[in-house]
């Protein structure tokens, strides 16, 4: 699958698969009409996923799982349910697994009803351009993603197949004490029954077979397991939300949470300003106000401002965003 350039729906881009042409029933106003929703979903979803990015260590945990049930009980999973559905793309949910394929489906996929008037084709381009872009850029998992099955050709309901790349799938996947068990070492103060854990992991992922390297593992380690890895460190973004839920349920109404939302939010660290193992940098010497400095606003003025952008703000979501742009 081709990469979808920020803020273009799929349709608008030179290599992407673009949304299906209408048949000849589908009238010009039913053209336009889907181009205009096709747009607003893709505006949403360029607006949303770019504050949607995953730490590993919470994907981690998303790959570890290897049931359905364990996947479903992940935070990750969760998050990213509610996210589809916020952007206009329905309410997806897990159906299949195998190690590193996932196969959502979508019931009553609100792309297919954008378009009435076409039949016996795949439609949900839209869909799986999201899938592609959620998992490549907000977990860093490169991945092909394909919907197998589609209301409008004949199928019970859209089903889509994400597959990832295992050299990508295994540098998120695997920390410092995996590799340290891939290179035969048992890791220092690790209780037995993790020890377990781990070992089943990695044979389920075909890095070990039978407690020793397999193929694949001795692979990866000779060519990928030295390699240096910088793991960014930041909270997951259902963080900030759940706070943010648990002041407005501490204050009782959407007013009186403006002051202790803000201080939450700009207390946030982006993803790019913290990764672990990073040398320490050294503050920088002070320097004296002058004229050309302008001051920090007062806590009177930052409050108002937060109003006035919570007035136009649809959600707290988008409210968030303004929020950290601004800081």
């Amino acid at each position: 699958m081709s990469d979808m350039p920020p803020g273009l729906p799929p349709f608008m881009t030179s290599q992407a698969g673009g949304p299906p042409p209408m048949a000849s029933g589908g009238s010009f106003a039913q053209s336009l009409g889907a181009f205009g929703t096709m747009l607003k979903i893709q505006e949403t979803i360029s607006t949303r996923f770019p504050i949607s990015k995953v730490p590993w260590k919470d994907t981690r945990v998303f790959l570890r799982a290897h049931t359905i049930e364990s996947i479903r009980s992940t935070p990750l999973y969760g998050f990213m349910m509610r996210l589809f559905k916020d952007v206009g793309l329905g309410d997806m949910q897990l159906i299949g697994y195998a190690p590193m394929h996932y196969v959502f489906a979508v019931p009553g996929c609100p792309v297919c009803n954008i378009y009435p008037a076409l039949h016996n084709q795949k439609v949900c381009v839209a869909t799986t351009d999201a899938l592609h872009r959620f998992f490549k850029e907000e977990l860093e998992l490169e991945c092909m993603v394909e919907e197998t099955e589609c209301v409008k050709d004949s199928g019970a309901v859209c089903k889509f197949k994400v597959s990832l790349q295992p050299i990508s799938a295994y540098q998120v996947l695997l920390d410092e004490n995996d590799r340290l068990i891939l290179s035969g070492k048992r890791p220092p103060a690790m209780e037995q029954s993790e020890l377990v854990s781990r070992v089943e992991i990695l044979t389920i992922y075909k890095l070990l077979d039978r407690g020793k390297l397999s193929d694949i593992g001795e692979a990866y380690m000779q060519f990928a397991g030295s390699m240096p890895v910088k793991e960014k460190i930041f909270d997951p973004p259902w963080k900030t939300a759940e706070e943010l839920r648990c002041i407005i349920s501490k204050h009782g109404a959407f007013g009186a949470a403006f002051g202790e939302m803000a201080s939450k939010v700009q207390s946030v660290p982006s993803p790019a300003q913290a990764v672990s193992q990073a040398p320490s940098i050294p503050s920088a010497p002070s320097v004296s106000p002058s004229s050309s400095v302008p001051p920090a606003p007062s806590l009177q003025e930052q409050a108002s401002k937060i109003k006035d952008e919570a007035k136009n703000a649809g959600s707290f979501a988008e409210l968030i965003a303004k929020m950290k742009k601004q800081n």
